[in-house]
């Protein structure tokens, strides 16, 4: 039988592209499908570049077993913090009365640094309780929430494993 092992750069890589494609959708849902972007859209939008930055400062150092684990640590904290933010947007979703809409958390997002350097990705201009067409039957803070959750799932397997590879090169 044949095992079927990945490097860790390669995993490190793969935690990185999937954040990486998740901008790029809403991207182009801003620029040309006209959704604009809420404050906890924005939000959503730094734990995803939060959690591609770490994945790919894993990638080029290349970690080994307790490095690796803590490279995975980071990814599962910050797509934690994600999938708070994303719970957060669903259930305003759900409550449009307690929607966020043009308050302190807009201007609070708009005034951080990351906004003036990159307005394009990181400007919020829409309000969070605005429905948009569905995709393939859920809104995009539900599908941001699905796949922060699948981060935080791979990147604690990924802890774990390397956890337990770096116990067995201690143990040889």
């Amino acid at each position: 039988m044949m095992k079927f092992a990945l490097s860790p750069r390669r995993v490190f890589a793969g935690f990185a592209l999937i954040p990486l494609a998740l901008l790029a959708e809403a991207l182009i849902l801003q620029h040309l499908k006209g959704q604009a972007p809420c404050p906890l859209c924005v939000l959503q939008r730094a734990g995803f570049v939060l959690v591609a930055l770490i994945a790919l400062a894993g990638a080029i150092q290349q970690p080994q077993r307790r490095g690796a684990v803590g490279y995975a640590a980071a990814l599962a904290l910050a797509a934690l913090a994600g999938m708070g933010v994303a719970i957060r947007h669903v259930w305003v979703l759900y409550h449009p009365k307690f929607g966020c809409g043009i308050d302190v958390l807009e201007q609070f997002v708009n005034d951080l640094p990351t906004a003036k350097l990159v307005p394009w990705l990181f400007h919020a201009s829409g309000e969070c309780t605005s429905p948009h067409e569905p995709i393939l039957g859920l809104q995009v803070p539900e599908w941001s929430l699905i796949w922060f959750g699948l981060l935080f799932l791979a990147a604690m397997v990924f802890a774990f494993n390397s956890l337990s590879a770096a116990r067995a090169g201690a143990a040889a």
